[in-house]
């Protein structure tokens, strides 16, 4: 019960966070979250950071999330003969970038700078690498947990699974081809995307199970 209450105390958190950002972005343009700190990071093109995170993005791109995401669900079935899990990942990574793009479309707002290496193109809010990095990344760590008997394992899997998301996002605010309300925008977006697809995974379990 209690972790009941924790999914839906972060869902709701991440609920309002959304709601507040999305008033902000579509009534003021630039919020003052951002006017305040997208200075801190124009002049970092060509730094020893900037090519850090550079890198970094690369693991919340496309190119690289849909097919970690279809080797990790075979993977699943290999290890768990979870096969909804191995289904459900996928396709929660692929339905992620279409939820993503329909928000932005809604939004309409244009990025800080275009970087197309990166996959900084079209519109800006909500990051999709921070969104979709998120889900997939947050659906393996679950999975992984579900079937990992050590607390001391599944610690660090949360640990460096989290890291992991938190960088990738924070990637797209330092390379500057997203806004810092844009980067919380998707990790709001992917919480709450994930939660409600950990909830259809247990539906459809239970469902499986009668």
């Amino acid at each position: 019960m209690k972790t009941y209450y924790y999914y839906v105390s972060f869902f709701i958190l991440a609920l309002v966070v959304n709601v507040l950002l999305l008033i902000r972005v579509i009534g003021e343009g630039m919020p003052m979250i951002d006017r305040w700190s997208s200075p801190m990071v124009e002049g970092l093109d060509g730094t020893t950071v900037f090519t850090v995170f550079r890198w970094i993005t690369e693991l919340g791109s496309g190119t690289f999330l849909i097919p970690f995401s279809i080797v990790f669900a075979i993977f699943l079935w290999w290890y768990a003969r979870d096969w909804l899990a191995a289904v459900m990942l996928p396709l929660g990574t692929l339905l992620g970038y279409r939820v993503n793009h329909w928000i932005k479309i809604s939004v309409n707002r244009e990025r800080p700078s275009i970087f197309e290496e990166a996959e900084g193109v079209g519109y800006s809010f909500p990051s999709g690498h921070a969104m979709v990095a998120l889900i997939a990344y947050g659906l393996c760590i679950y999975y992984l947990i579900k079937y990992t008997e050590s607390k001391k394992i599944a610690l660090w899997i949360n640990i460096i699974g989290i890291s992991l998301i938190l960088l990738i996002g924070m990637s797209r605010y330092v390379i500057h081809v997203h806004y810092l309300s844009d980067v919380l925008a998707g990790f709001g977006f992917g919480i709450m995307f994930l939660f409600c697809w950990i909830g259809l995974y247990h539906l459809i379990g239970n469902w499986k199970v009668k």
